[in-house]
């Protein structure tokens, strides 16, 4: 594992998985339109050195946008399986390595406040056709709770209004948008620092549905076997990774929202979670931008999946996943499919023992925080990654007058739309097991002339 961002990137070009781009590119869709492509085809990141009205700047994009590039980012073979990768997000995501205080910081070489704070310096993309502007999107969320004084790590995308204004999109129940609700109830706005370029760990970390009252940076320390050096803030009561790029200190505006879309989301449309197309967001007032010498900006394209938006959620979504319904089965693996959005969709395989065992685990998820839409329960004889597999246990495995749950209606916060979650059970009962399990010819193995 590496501690700064810039040293992975030159990782992963020692291993052929980083393209310099050293033609010119612009802002506007052409750093998207470059990741759009190694998204689609399993290639390297992209680190683009010539960016149009930006001179001096480079922009990494695509980081972590194939499996590939997480297990890298997470110490494993450029191979791992999605297995391997769902196992060492378990590995990690119940460890805590306190995070380091240090007093110098490579984030702090340059230091901007006041009059001179303009994030129209710094190169952040248009990403899709409909976009309301430039959205920081990579940026990692860190705020201190008011009622607990821990911090929260996660990313939340950010519309840039002005030179020393953004939106970001975070509402409850997110961690983030419960921390903003708490600080406006107290009469006050709450501070955020917006982290970009961050070591890997630290972004994989952010990632996770940890509980509340969890820093995620704790678990960052774990994936990267090593705390993780942090910083204080320049003006607001906050520590970030000392080895960052750039680092974005500001504060809500209480009770201020405006627009923040529309803007393309990872479900592969411009229709947001809450079921909108133009949602309000609260508001940030920038007080400082501290930044390395010759910082490298990072991009995140999100859109119609697969994107690095559905890499970096997938694997330590299942591990949540797993972590609600790991008493009630022997559960043997999980998927959040690419078709869900690796978000809506879960498939859990189970060495059933009960029948009662899957209805028992769609309650379970359907109610949980960040439960998925559907849960499908599968036999542990399906390869939960393989739709075809799953789709052949929905066809052969399931009765839908019996195997389909239904849960109550959920209301959106802002109301806007109601939101049915189901379950579907398709496993074989164990009276009938017997003959619904995969017809298997014997002496396959011993053929040796195909």
């Amino acid at each position: 594992m590496y501690k700064d961002f810039r040293r992975h990137l030159e990782s992963l070009e020692e291993k052929g998985m980083l393209l310099r781009v050293r033609k010119e590119v612009c802002t506007r869709f052409d750093i998207a339109a470059g990741t759009r492509k190694i998204s689609d085809n399993d290639g390297p990141a992209l680190l683009f050195e010539n960016v149009k009205s930006f001179p001096g700047w480079r922009v990494a994009s695509g980081a972590y946008a194939t499996q590939k590039l997480i297990a890298l980012a997470l110490g494993l073979p450029i191979d791992a399986t999605e297995q391997s990768i769902f196992n060492r997000y378990l590995e990690c995501d119940q460890k805590r390595v306190t995070p380091r205080i240090v007093t110098r910081a490579p984030v702090k070489e340059v230091i901007l406040k006041g009059k001179d704070v303009n994030l129209a310096q710094l190169p952040v993309p248009i990403y899709s056709e409909l976009d309301a502007g430039s959205y920081l999107t990579a940026g990692v969320e860190v705020a201190r709770d008011p009622w607990t004084g821990i911090q929260n790590v996660s990313i939340h995308r950010r519309l840039v209004l002005d030179k020393d204004k953004t939106t970001i999109l975070a509402f409850p129940p997110q961690h983030l948008g419960l921390m903003i609700d708490a600080a406006e109830k107290e009469g006050h706005g709450l501070p955020i620092a917006t982290v970009i370029g961050a070591e890997p760990a630290y972004t994989l970390a952010s990632c996770v549905n940890a509980p509340e009252g969890i820093d995620e940076a704790e678990i960052a320390g774990a994936i990267q076997g090593a705390p993780i050096e942090v910083v204080k803030c320049e003006t607001i009561d906050v520590t970030v990774p000392a080895h960052a790029e750039i680092v974005i200190e500001g504060v809500i505006i209480p009770h201020e929202r405006v627009f923040c879309g529309p803007f393309g989301e990872f479900p592969g449309n411009y229709i947001s979670m809450l079921g909108t197309l133009r949602t309000q967001a609260p508001v940030i007032k920038v007080t400082a931008i501290t930044m390395r010498k010759k910082p490298i900006f990072q991009a995140m394209l999100t859109g119609f999946p697969m994107t690095e938006n559905h890499t970096l959620k997938k694997w330590s979504s299942a591990a949540g996943a797993y972590r609600v319904i790991s008493d009630l089965a022997d559960v043997k693996a999980l998927n959040f499919t690419p078709g869900g959005a690796c978000h809506y969709h879960l498939v859990v395989a189970i060495n059933k023992k009960d029948d009662q065992e899957p209805k028992k685990i769609i309650d379970s998820l359907l109610h949980a925080r960040h439960g998925p839409s559907l849960v499908i329960v599968v036999d542990d004889d399906i390869d939960v990654y393989n739709p075809v597999e799953v789709e052949w246990a929905l066809a052969t495995r399931m009765n839908p007058a019996k195997d389909i749950t239904i849960s109550p209606v959920h209301i959106s916060r802002q109301e806007t739309r109601s939101v049915s979650r189901w379950g579907i059970d398709a496993t074989i009962s164990k009276e009938e097991k017997q003959y619904y399990r995969k017809i298997t010819v014997p002496g396959v193995e011993k053929v040796d002339y195909v």
